[in-house]
Parts: C-alpha cells; sequence; structure tokens
C-alpha cells in the first residue's frame, strides 16, 4: 500500500509500520504513543502543505517570455512571439467571407452556424500525415494543419497541431499549441517530419477555482492538449498552467487546414492534399459518447485566397469521419 501525498510524493505504509513495531517492543507504549501522536502531526502538516503547493502550481499561468521553458522530458516550450509565424488574428480566429468559405481556414466545423443547431462540446480529435509542402512559386509559405474546440463562430479557439511551411528554400516542420487569444507555443524537439501521423486531441477537463488574491477567486475552464506522433510512438501533453483560461465557450468542433498569420494572413503553401481520418467530437447533444462530423449539420469550409492558391475540402467519407483537404493554385 502507498499513502500518496500528491502525485509526487508517495509513502510507503509498510516501512512505518516496521518502525512503530520495533518502538513499541523497546519502549513501553506510554512513551511510544505521544511520539506517534507528534509525527503523525508532522506528516498530516506535511501532505497538507504538499497539496497545497500542488494547487498553485496547476492553477498558474506560464510567466509570458521571449525564452524557452522547459516542460516534459525532452521537451521545450518556446513562445511564438509576434514577430513570429503563429496563429491569431486581431479579429476572429476564422476569416469568414460566406457561408462554407474563408481566407484562413479549410476543412470542416460542426454544427452549421446557419443550421439554428446549438451544442457544448467537451472533445475532440483527429489525425493526420505531415504533408510535402513546396513554396507555391513564393519564396515563404505557410501550412498549419489543426483539431480545436471555438473559433468558428466565436472569438476563442483552443487548438493544437503541426505546422508545415516552405522558408527560403526547404521545407520547416514543428508542432505547436494555442489556447487563443494568449500565445501560440512551438513544442521543441518534438519529431515532426513529411510523412509522419500526428494524432491530436483537445480535451474539456472542467472547471477550477483560480484565487485573485484578497479572499477572491474566479472560476476557469481548464482543458488537456496532447499530441502523438505514432510514427515514432511518442506524444506530449501540454501542461495545465497553460490550458487554464478564463473565457471558453466551447460551442464549435473543428478540423482544420489553415494558412496561418502574422498580423496578416501569409501565403499557404503547396500542400498537394492532407487526409484528415479518425475525426470524432464529444459534446452534450452526443450525450457525451465520441461521433462523426457527420452526427452534426456541418459546413465544409473552403480557403479562398486569390494571391496564392485555394484549399478545397472533399465529401465526408460514408463513416464521416475522414476527408482531405486539396491545394489548388
Amino acid at each position: 500500500m502507498i499513502f500518496m501525498l500528491n502525485s509526487r510524493i508517495a509513502l510507503p505504509i509498510p516501512v512505518y509500520a516496521s518502525f512503530w513495531s520495533g518502538l513499541m517492543v523497546a519502549y513501553p507504549s506510554k512513551i511510544v504513543s505521544p511520539i506517534m501522536k507528534n509525527v503523525m502531526r508532522l506528516l498530516v502538516a506535511a501532505a497538507l502543505a504538499a497539496v497545497a503547493f500542488e494547487f498553485r502550481a496547476d492553477s498558474s499561468s506560464p510567466v509570458q517570455t521571449d525564452a524557452s521553458r522547459p516542460s516534459q522530458t525532452g521537451y521545450t516550450l518556446k513562445r511564438i512571439t509576434l514577430r513570429s509565424v503563429h496563429h491569431r488574428q486581431a479579429a476572429m480566429p476564422r476569416l469568414r467571407i460566406k457561408e462554407s468559405t474563408s481566407g484562413n481556414w479549410s476543412g470542416y466545423a460542426v454544427p452549421l452556424e446557419t443550421s439554428g443547431v446549438t451544442d457544448t462540446f467537451s472533445n475532440v480529435q483527429g489525425s493526420w500525415a505531415i504533408p510535402t509542402v513546396t513554396g507555391a512559386k513564393r519564396t515563404d509559405t505557410y501550412l498549419a494543419t489543426w483539431v480545436g474546440i471555438d473559433g468558428y463562430t466565436d472569438g476563442t479557439v483552443e487548438q493544437i497541431g503541426s505546422e508545415q511551411d516552405w522558408v527560403g528554400s526547404g521545407q520547416q516542420n514543428y508542432v505547436w499549441f494555442e489556447m487563443y487569444p494568449s500565445d501560440s507555443y512551438e513544442i521543441v524537439g518534438f519529431p515532426a517530419n513529411p510523412g509522419d501521423k500526428i494524432t491530436a486531441q483537445v480535451h474539456y477537463v472542467g472547471q477550477t477555482s483560480v484565487s485573485e488574491g484578497r479572499g477572491k477567486s474566479v472560476e476557469e475552464s481548464v482543458f488537456q492538449l496532447t499530441i502523438e506522433n505514432t510514427t515514432k510512438n511518442v506524444s506530449f501533453t501540454v501542461p495545465a498552467s497553460y490550458t487554464t483560461v478564463a473565457t471558453a465557450a466551447r460551442g464549435s468542433a473543428e478540423w482544420i487546414a489553415e494558412a496561418p498569420s502574422s498580423r496578416q494572413v501569409l501565403p499557404v503553401s503547396d500542400f498537394g492534399s492532407v487526409i484528415f481520418s479518425n475525426c470524432s467530437a464529444t459534446s452534450t447533444r452526443s450525450g457525451g459518447l465520441a461521433e462523426p462530423i457527420s452526427f452534426w449539420p456541418y459546413d465544409p469550409i473552403t480557403l479562398v485566397d486569390g494571391s496564392s492558391g485555394d484549399a478545397t475540402p472533399s465529401a465526408l467519407t460514408a463513416s464521416g469521419t475522414a476527408f482531405s483537404v486539396s491545394y489548388s493554385p
């Protein structure tokens, strides 16, 4: 049996049992009993202090600096600054042109905004292979592929995915996440090569009470963002301190190929086609069960960019869980 003080401290009970047995043999109980009481008081106080420290660590916001910050073993989270390519817009995350067309998104979103259907989502996931990209007759072009909750009809988005850019004369890849409108982060060291199979998931964990000081607290939403390279058999879950936000409507789910932004929408890479598979979401309407895209009224979104090319989604497969997005100049 293990006595848990918190997720990082474990105290084996048999060790203490042997220790107290030895004392009882060597000394009268009237001497040992006060010692046991004092020691147990110390153990309880240590447990409470550890729990309090753990809560503060999990509830705090990350320090917003340009410097890299160590995370899980082997990987580092590096903030993507405004001077670099990132995944945020001064306006809404999706630049809507008209129904089913966008200036920066291509893929699928649910539920279709004009359907009259509303829902609250708790999970979204999907898979794709990192595509090979070219510059499409430009020096630098960009492509982000991701899954997320929110952003289709509101001003927040919780998303995680991969980036495939043509910069200079070669392809550059990395994986990233963003809790828009907060900063986006690159997961430095995570393997991402053309052909690698990526699986990503955004999961709503629940609400947490965050102290504002002076006895005041607010309720914030906690998400779990996970990305896996199944080709390399590695995965990464973003620490909760980065994925706790004050506002999240959870009103939509998305599977998207995007022309990312750096102050303005950037030219999209020629990526040929990318196939999204194993796409599902979980919501109040689905009764807490994972359902395919086709479970909801859906919006097949075409990216329209006259300067660098378009990106068009295919019809859903019969299962409703897969589709492709194709580039056209």
